[in-house]
């Protein structure tokens, strides 16, 4: 039952392509996320069920899918592991399949989101369209990318493979079936790039001709269908004043938790339940207090050596003690955080480089991801409260600006934190807000907040000063425990190693990192471990 076949395709796309995504269990929340997406549009795509779990999830819900019966986990694939080159092998036996049934395919990595048919409609000769993970526009409109000069390697998670490109597919699945250390994307790229030609007559729209000449082939523009470098960070299409067609959750650093807060920052999950915008306890949200460190901190001297990115540190160091009191602060009220939109100085890779991705059109400073900064996958894990401390529940930056939260004015409550200790009260023109002495016990803050508790927000508009001591060395000890696991690291300077890792204590004199590294004097960036 449940096997793909001809009734099944005709049934969703009679008019095709047909749109099909796969996942196993692990991803279900974003096959929900697609899902809404495509739907949305009037789409019916295909989902291919890669265990019993969640074909029985989809089949509940209504989705019309198929069972894959791969024998892969349950569980995070991830990135380079066995199962992520079995899933990749999974996913060209479809296209070949669809292919040889005489089907055009639209297929999509389940991180992304999309609304590709009007775009494609454009180019009904090529038989291949494919994304990139070029990083910057090789044309100045919103056709296809000129190829070589986005010559970067093509990007399937956003891919349509036409009836006619059945004789690549078959010759994919082939490479693949023989070697299972083969890359699916990495075969591809080989395929179409053999004996190409650009003097056709269909060169005038940007489409090549690729694998021998044999395929007619287009890159679809990296601004309108996006890697997470060019959407997520460049925001490419608002540089060029072009809407964006599809958004794939590439080049991020928090695995399966960073996909999934970068689609919620800019308010592309669809996919949360009720109850994540109205979290018990109330929320806390609070401004960045930065002065000049964001213009200060792009990096000096072409950025080849570590103390180049000094402006760089400072600002990214700045926010986190910013961060930090934040934390403690919601963790004594037991109100969920939003984290501000971060700023950066320097760009993160996975290679040395000069503050820029050689190849990016990235402009700096920049308000950076969180997952640059912060480690979203240990953020999400259950650690032992007797030795971490509670948990920190937080939200996305966009939070309180999605119509979900329903949050308004009288809802949000301000805290004004004085800076000196006379005359601490709030502006005037705020009835809605209550000043606090500055650096407040634990035990002071959580009783001067408490006939507020009501409140859906309190708003704090510094937090430099917004908590003092902990109320027990105990206390302190696991909530520190717990942050040092928040931070992740900033890569990379040309030096083995050459990344450095972020630390959320580094204005702590002394303490001891995660890494067991003793601070004694003034943090300065060093690299490794």
């Amino acid at each position: 039952a449940l096997v793909v076949n001809r009734e099944m395709i005709l049934e969703v796309a009679p008019q095709g392509p047909v749109m099909v995504t796969w996942a196993n269990f692990h991803y279900l929340d974003f096959v929900l996320n697609w899902l809404a997406h495509v739907n949305a549009l009037g789409i019916k795509p295909l989902v291919g069920a890669m265990d019993d779990k969640i074909l029985q999830a989809l089949v509940d819900r209504g989705v019309h899918t198929f069972a894959m019966r791969s024998g892969l986990s349950e569980d995070d694939f991830g990135w380079g592991s066995a199962s992520f080159h079995k899933m990749g092998r999974e996913k060209i036996q479809l296209i070949y399949t669809f292919t040889k049934m005489g089907f055009d395919i639209l297929v999509a990595d389940v991180d992304t989101v999309w609304n590709p048919f009007p775009y494609m409609a454009r180019y009904p000769d090529a038989d291949i369209l494919t994304s990139s993970d070029h990083l910057r526009n090789s044309t100045a409109d919103d056709g296809l990318e000129r190829f070589p000069d986005a010559g970067s390697a093509a990007n399937i998670g956003i891919m349509l493979v036409r009836k006619g490109a059945l004789s690549l597919a078959k010759e994919w699945n082939e490479v693949l079936l023989a070697d299972d250390q083969v890359w699916d994307q990495n075969a591809f790229n080989d395929l179409f790039r053999r004996d190409m030609k650009f003097d056709g007559p269909e060169s005038a729209n940007r489409i090549f001709r690729g694998y021998d000449g044999n395929l007619r082939v287009g890159i679809l523009p990296v601004a309108l269908f996006a890697s997470g470098h060019t959407y997520f960070v460049q925001r490419l299409h608002e540089q060029m004043g072009l809407d964006v067609y599809a958004v794939h959750a590439t080049f991020q650093y928090s695995g399966t938790p960073g996909k999934r807060h970068r689609m919620r920052e800019r308010l592309l999950w669809l996919a949360d339940p009720p109850e994540y915008y109205d979290p018990p306890g109330g929320l806390l949200s609070f401004d960045f207090q930065l002065g000049d460190l964001v213009n200060k901190s792009v990096p000096t001297n072409g950025g080849e050596a570590l103390e180049d990115y000094k402006g760089h540190f400072e600002l990214v160091n700045a926010q986190l003690q910013q961060i930090r009191n934040a934390m403690a602060v919601a963790t004594a009220l037991g109100r969920t955080l939003v984290i501000p939109a971060l700023w950066c100085g320097a760009d993160r890779w996975w290679a040395p480089h000069n503050g820029i991705i050689p190849g990016s059109a990235l402009r700096l400073p920049f308000q950076c991801p969180l997952d640059h900064v912060l480690d979203l996958e240990q953020m999400s894990k259950e650690f032992p409260e007797a030795e971490f401390g509670p948990d920190i529940p937080y939200r996305e930056y966009s939070f309180l600006d999605n119509p979900k939260t329903n949050i308004t004015e009288a809802g949000i409550f301000n805290v004004v934190v004085c800076q000196v200790r006379r005359d601490c009260r709030p502006p005037d023109a705020q009835a809605n807000s209550v000043a606090l002495q500055s650096d407040p016990e634990h035990a002071s803050l959580i009783q001067a907040l408490a006939p507020f508790s009501s409140k859906r927000v309190l708003h704090f508009e510094d937090m430099r000063h917004a908590y003092g001591n902990f109320p027990t060395k105990e206390y302190r000890d696991r909530f520190e425990q717990r942050t040092k696991l928040y931070t992740s690291l900033w890569c990379c300077v040309d030096k083995h190693p050459g990344h450095v890792w972020y630390d959320m204590w580094w204005d702590v004199i002394p303490h001891t990192d995660r890494h067991n590294r003793i601070q004694s004097g003034t943090w300065v960036p060093v690299t490794g471990p």
